[in-house]
């Protein structure tokens, strides 16, 4: 059994522990765990996160092997002009922790983003995880950028290192990044908090009850993660269903020399295949954007020369995570809506940029720009009105989830203008924890 460090102790073979005071000063990460339960911590991490790990102590040393490490990492790691600049990497992690009280996000000086992530005890700084390990391109320009300010690019030119493995590391946006980190800093906390509770005793009945909410707390979630799961699955089938039936539509239209209709479906099938790759309620701007195209595609093959569209994203924002299937009501809105109303049609227009730290996403269209109420009397002399409302439901839908997910304050702006057309303002933060979907219902599944 370890050997603490107790005040009040006179006999520590027949003392209960839970009688005693713990003192902390001469107390350590591997008193607290033990290195081979740490180690076995440490791995676990790493296998949930995806991240490389090494523990260090409160001098940042390390204490354990390290876990996940890339191979350009134990290149330079075992490279004695290279080594000294890992070290210090490690300490400024660890210095860096130790003083703000909090995980603490940092490139190493080989360009690699990090984070070391503190273990306090009871205000006393144990020692720490170091983390990371990851190849990214968004990240801020507040960001410590290590490489600057230890010179280790010089050394890595002159090391025989091949550079190229560094981009073999895992490569992650920041905004994955930090979720990750987050994940890893809760996981690490809540075992630090188990460990010393194990070393106070027994707790007491307040403890107990909080221990109790807690766990209630875990099995709901897990039960809600369950029904998801279920959820998820009984979806997919029915997708699946949906898409062997398309699949054998478009192998008849071949056979019928039918090739528009062929067209149309194979796109409406990837339509179909990329919702069901879905794992959550988010993906990237890309994915959104890919699937806009998609329907535009059918919509295109529908009205011919009638409908034109762009769609404008710079680079730097296609990995911009947002809510699954937002722009898809808009968009159909800007064709029925906007260019199918004119006898010559028009153009719909998809842009995305960042203002600050929001995402801005318009969606024009130049048709002769109905508000809802001349909307409701042109269809209603076709179909009831039934036709239109599915799609001013639609809108209605994606604007509530957009509110609820983050906020009245994004609520969605159209501004209308008559005989000019149509423009939908779509905003929410560029930072945020997708986490939040958890208590938010997808009004995109069934």
């Amino acid at each position: 059994m370890n050997k603490l460090n107790m005040q009040g102790a006179q006999n520590p073979e027949t003392e209960d522990i839970s009688d005693v005071e713990i003192s902390l000063k001469n107390f350590d990460i591997v008193h607290l765990f033990g290195k081979e339960k740490l180690e076995a911590i440490q791995e676990r991490i790493s296998k949930v996160t995806g991240l490389a790990f090494v523990t260090v102590d409160f001098k940042g040393q390390p204490v354990t092997e390290s876990t996940y490490f890339t191979e350009f990492c134990h290149c330079v790691r075992e490279n004695k002009l290279t080594e000294q600049g890992c070290w210090s990497s490690d300490a400024y992690g660890a210095v860096q922790a130790t003083i703000t009280k909090k995980p603490s996000i940092y490139f190493c000086p080989c360009g690699l983003l990090e984070i070391a992530i503190p273990l306090i005890v009871r205000g006393h700084y144990l020692g720490g995880f170091i983390g990371g390990q990851v190849w990214c391109e968004d990240a801020p320009d507040s960001i410590v950028r290590l490489e600057n300010i230890l010179g280790q690019p010089e050394l890595l030119e002159s090391s025989g290192i091949d550079l190229n493995l560094r981009k073999k590391a895992t490569a992650l946006s920041y905004e994955q990044f930090c979720n990750v980190a987050d994940l890893a800093a809760m996981i690490i906390n809540q075992m630090t908090e188990y460990e010393l509770s194990k070393l106070e005793g027994p707790k007491s009945d307040r403890g107990k009850i909080e221990a109790l909410e807690r766990e209630i707390q875990s099995l709901r979630y897990q039960k809600r993660q369950r029904e998801m799961q279920l959820a998820s699955m009984e979806n997919n089938n029915n997708s699946r269903f949906v898409l062997n039936t398309l699949t054998s539509i478009a192998n008849l239209s071949i056979i019928e020399n039918a090739t528009e209709t062929n067209a149309a479906l194979i796109v409406c099938i990837e339509y179909i295949k990329s919702l069901m790759n879905v794992k959550n309620n988010f993906w990237s701007l890309m994915e959104e954007l890919d699937n806009v195209e998609r329907y535009l595609t059918i919509q295109k093959l529908r009205y011919e020369d009638r409908l034109n569209y762009t769609i404008e994203v710079p680079e730097k924002l296609r990995l911009q995570r947002i809510p699954s299937n937002t722009l898809q009501a808009f968009v159909h809105q800007a064709v029925e809506h906007g260019v199918a109303l004119k006898e010559n049609g028009g153009t719909v227009k998809v842009s995305v940029q960042y203002m600050d730290d929001e995402v801005v996403i318009y969606i024009d269209d130049d048709g002769p720009g109905l508000n809802n109420e001349q909307l409701e009397k042109f269809y209603g002399h076709f179909d009831n009105g039934i036709y239109s409302d599915g799609i001013l439901q639609s809108i209605e839908t994606a604007s509530k989830r957009m509110r609820l997910l983050f906020g009245k304050e994004y609520d969605v702006v159209t501004e209308v203008v008559e005989n000019e057309g149509r423009r939908v303002c779509i905003r929410y933060p560029r930072y945020f924890d997708e986490g939040v979907i958890t208590d938010v219902p997808d009004s995109n599944r069934g």
